[in-house]
């Protein structure tokens, strides 16, 4: 069902505002019976923990004994039900994690997680409220959240509001078989707003970016040393960038599916080596060129794709070089590099995400 132009712009607006947020809310419903609902959360934090261990087992390869929860929260939705928790993870040497755990569903899922913390948009500090995506707002209650985004699009309805910022929480519980398991391959670190990547290609180089990910690993993992690639052939990562973008088919705009494709095997090819590439969006595709150690670009396009408007996927249209993958009772999530300013790992659920993603495979042959 879509939106009219003008409520959908709005609400566009809004999202690109809410750029990385995670959402607390506040003043959840009473409940007549407030005993049955101690009891309920009660339940669901005992669950969420042991997704939590899940997580981190198959994930990081961490046990319960191997790292400590420095922090837990309630997390809710806009209409202030409490739908996820939000936990804060350090292993023995110091490397934190996050995870927000659905606590919703029949089988619970993480609906989102990695290395290092996700960054909060700040209305108050009452509470954490969650949209989907990379969504974390901090606010004193929904009033708050729906004020703010009515003083960006006045006529937007508090009723439209919430239908938008609704998650469309998805059962992403899998069925287990061969398999099993998660894969995390050890990448150099790209960010696409490197203080050396000219100034007017960085909001638009994450294609590049993830072309420079790609042959750095080939360079580095799989011993092409004919590569130019960072400290062979260029001196800096952001030097290496600039090339991609302007050799390799950048452009304002974004990069298609073909043009990373042709970019990354033009590249291979211009140094001596012959390559293939293909696309496709399939989960077990993905894992298969993970498995044979080999990473991926994945494509997240809500613009030229059949997308569905009241959805929240983890980005509007971004290249990430797919890197690892977990399956696992937790779900099937795709571990991507963020090429953010502080560019980290993330775990993207894949089923919520799949309707506007595109996966390039990528090998060189001789």
């Amino acid at each position: 069902m879509f939106h009219n132009s003008k409520r959908y712009m709005g609400i566009f607006f809004v999202v690109l505002l809410f750029s990385m947020l995670t959402v607390s809310t506040a003043n959840a419903e009473e409940n007549k019976d407030t005993y049955v609902e101690e009891q309920n959360q009660s339940v669901v934090s005992s669950e969420s923990n042991i997704v939590l261990n899940d997580y981190m087992k198959n994930g990081y390869f961490l046990e319960a004994s191997d790292f400590n929860i420095t922090s837990e929260r309630e997390v809710f939705d806009i209409n202030g039900r409490n739908i996820a928790k939000y936990y804060v993870i350090e292993d023995l040497s110091g490397q934190e994690y996050f995870a927000i755990i659905s606590n919703t569903q029949e089988n619970s899922t993480v609906l989102l997680g990695g290395e290092g913390i996700p960054d909060v948009f700040e209305l108050g500090d009452e509470n954490y409220y969650y949209f989907g995506g990379y969504s974390i707002v901090s606010a004193d209650d929904t009033n708050q959240i729906i004020d703010y985004i009515k003083s960006k699009d006045e006529d937007l309805s508090t009723y439209e509001i919430k239908e938008d910022l609704n998650i469309q929480l998805m059962n992403t519980s899998v069925t287990m078989g061969d398999g099993y398991g998660s894969k995390l391959l050890s990448s150099p670190t790209f960010s696409q707003y490197d203080t050396d990547v000219k100034s007017i290609y960085r909001n638009s180089a994450c294609g590049p970016t993830t072309i420079a990910v790609i042959l750095q690993y080939w360079h580095d993992s799989k011993s092409k040393s004919k590569l130019q690639v960072f400290n062979s052939g260029y001196s800096t990562k952001g030097a290496f960038i600039n090339s991609m973008y302007a050799n390799r088919g950048g452009t304002s705009y974004g990069m298609s599916v073909n043009g990373v494709r042709s970019g990354l095997e033009n590249e291979a090819i211009a140094r001596g080596y012959s390559a293939s590439s293909s696309s496709f969006n399939n989960f077990f595709s993905y894992k298969t060129e993970i498995d044979n150690n080999r990473p991926l670009a994945v494509k997240f396009d809500k613009y030229f794709t059949l997308f569905e408007p009241n959805a929240d996927y983890a980005y509007d249209y971004h290249w990430t070089p797919g890197l690892g993958y977990i399956y696992a009772s937790t779900g099937t999530m795709l571990r991507v590099q963020t090429l953010a300013p502080n560019s980290t790992i993330r775990d993207i659920n894949y089923n919520v995400n799949s309707a506007i993603i595109s996966m390039v495979s990528f090998s060189i042959n001789n």
